[in-house]
């Protein structure tokens, strides 16, 4: 099949990532011929890479009426189809896939369909396939990755991110999930690294920030995330998140004043946020403002009352009521979110205590599953019950 220059030049264009330029190839093309089946192909990939799922149903339409066996645009509409709920075009898939000729699309689309169903292992197969047709798509490593980490295979995984990242100079996806992987592995400061050079890449920065953000408070630079916090609020102003890391950042950094605005910010933005309540609780704390941390603490626990950190902290409060005035109230707060989370370290910690003086059997039961927390402060004051307990 010849391939009209028009076309040629919208795969060239494609190739480099120039989308727009590619288009009006493409459509070039199509004027002179309106079954030219590269250009509709070409277009219809445009389409998929753009997430213009309906474009791209109707050009893959137009590829089938001249040639009804084609086995990409097959391919593509079944992965369509899958996605929306369909079991019957996963079936397709695997029969597209199975094909003696089968191509890079075909392997590609059933490695989506099927990671997205969580069938890891099929899903890393069908990519390895589409790696040897193409082994210098970025894409396809960053799936191939997608697929290993669930298996296990964080070190093969990591390696297909960072190769996918060399491929290419403008998608951050590749870095986040490096980054996200070597944060996983505790090596914060380079996935840190790898985090600030997807932000360097990413069009829409407010998804970077949020994670960027956290990884700066891990290494310790709680002064470096409000500033990073800050910027991230400039280019969200609504978002809710932006402002509560803010003020986090702005508390963990030693100043409790400045930390208040923020988070009063973030609640304004979500009035139903638990964390941005906890925090500002803190701040009061801090501030030596006993009433308002009570009243952001009951607030927290009323929005969720399944939320581990504000009952606790509302359980210290109620437990130093003199003569144990505040046992029961204590008791209340810490069962529902001990039913949620029955294995929670703090929570039992505070479980414990709170039924030392009036039920010890229980209070022993609920210190041992504190002994089990990784936070050396809440083993070592859940062996001090122990032994008080006898």
């Amino acid at each position: 099949m010849t391939v009209s220059p028009h076309a040629a030049e919208g795969v060239r264009l494609m190739t480099q990532g120039m989308l727009a330029p590619a288009a009006q190839s493409f459509d070039r093309a199509l004027t002179e011929n309106p079954r030219d089946l590269t250009a509709l192909l070409g277009l219809a990939r445009l389409r998929l890479a753009l997430s213009d799922n309906a474009a791209a149903r109707t050009l893959l339409g137009r590829v089938l009426e001249v040639q009804p066996t084609h086995p990409e645009a097959l391919g593509h509409l079944a992965r369509l189809d899958a996605e929306a709920g369909d079991e019957k075009a996963v079936t397709v898939l695997r029969g597209l896939a199975s094909q003696l000729d089968a191509g890079f699309f075909e392997f590609l689309n059933l490695g989506r369909v099927l990671l997205a169903r969580d069938v890891f292992e099929e899903a890393a197969v069908a990519f390895e396939r589409a790696r040897k047709l193409q082994p210098n798509d970025y894409h396809v490593l960053t799936y191939l990755g997608l697929a290993l980490r669930p298996l296990g295979k964080t070190d093969e995984a990591l390696a297909c991110f960072l190769k996918a990242s060399s491929l290419t100079q403008h998608e951050h996806l590749p870095l986040l999930h490096a980054a996200r992987l070597l944060a996983f592995k505790g090596q914060v400061p380079k996935a840190l690294e790898y985090m600030r050079q997807a932000l360097s890449r990413a069009h829409d920065k407010a998804e970077i920030y949020p994670e960027l953000i956290k990884l700066i408070i891990l290494t310790g630079d709680a002064k470096g995330a409000a500033q990073t916090a800050a910027e991230f609020r400039k280019t969200s102003p609504q978002s809710a998140e932006g402002a509560y890391l803010q003020g986090l950042a702005t508390l963990l950094s030693g100043d409790p004043q400045g930390a208040d605005a923020p988070l009063r910010d973030a609640i304004a933005l979500e009035p139903r946020t638990v964390e941005a309540r906890v925090a500002l609780a803190n701040v009061r704390r801090l501030l030596k403002d006993p009433a308002g941390e009570l009243k952001l603490l009951e607030e927290a626990n009323k929005v969720d009352p399944t939320a581990a950190a504000p009952a606790c902290d509302l359980a210290v409060h109620y437990l130093s009521k003199p003569a144990g005035a505040g046992r029961a109230q204590a008791i209340q707060v810490l069962t529902p979110p001990l039913a949620a989370s029955p294995e929670d370290a703090n929570l039992n910690l505070n479980m414990a205590l709170a039924l030392a003086d009036t039920d010890k059997a229980r209070s022993r039961e609920h210190a041992r599953k504190a002994q089990k927390s990784s936070q050396p402060s809440i083993r070592e004051q859940a062996d001090r019950l122990l032994a008080s307990l006898g």
